[in-house]
């Protein structure tokens, strides 16, 4: 996620004062229901997490969840922190689900990965997969993930998977098929040696 500071406190908040299908909308594609995927942050806001959460949910035949910001102008006015999403539909489904992978968007220049979360055996499995073929680096401390208030840790294992990617990265994955692939394919493998 990249640092910005919240003008709404909550999901809750937002919605009181944004206007749904103009201002942002829900998208969520009901599958299995103990594989869930979000990107909270997604749309115009942390451009590619929306693209490749879908891809990866419908991959391993998991639940999609997004926030899609439709803001063109200041889309971070739009921007909740995982700790405080409250959105009720996401929370639910989290809830419900054993495996939660959650992506974001990171600031950087470079194309990085940064693997957070309390899931430590997926997190480790992941980096193992990717490191052959993506840079793969040590979370700061705002990005770890690791508060058991983010939604990504609200499963039933109270452990999710929390991926940060810069933008060179989204931008390398959305343009590059065969990145993309073994992307894809690293998450999958890990994901299913997990359940």
């Amino acid at each position: 996620m990249i640092v910005v500071r919240d003008i709404y406190q909550t999901f809750q908040e937002l919605s009181q004062c944004e206007r749904a299908g103009i201002d942002y909308e829900i998208e969520c594609i009901i599958r299995k229901k103990d594989i869930v995927v979000l990107a909270i942050h997604g749309g115009t806001m942390e451009e590619g997490t929306l693209e490749m959460a879908r891809e990866l949910a419908q991959e391993v035949n998991g639940t999609f969840y997004a926030f899609k910001c439709l803001k063109k102008e200041d889309p971070f006015e739009l921007h909740v922190t995982s700790t405080h999403y409250d959105e009720e539909l996401a929370r639910s489904l989290v809830h419900e689900s054993n495996i939660t992978i959650s992506f974001h968007g990171a600031r950087g220049a470079e194309r990085e990965i940064y693997i957070g979360g309390r899931d430590e055996p997926l997190a480790s499995r992941v980096k193992e997969l990717l490191k052959p073929g993506f840079i793969v680096v040590e979370p700061p401390p705002h990005l770890r993930g690791v508060s058991p208030d983010n939604i990504a840790n609200d499963n039933t294992r109270h452990q999710g998977l929390q991926l940060e990617l810069t933008v060179p990265q989204y931008d390398e994955l959305l343009t590059n098929v065969e990145k993309k692939q073994s992307f894809i394919e690293s998450l999958v493998k890990a994901i299913k040696e997990s359940e």
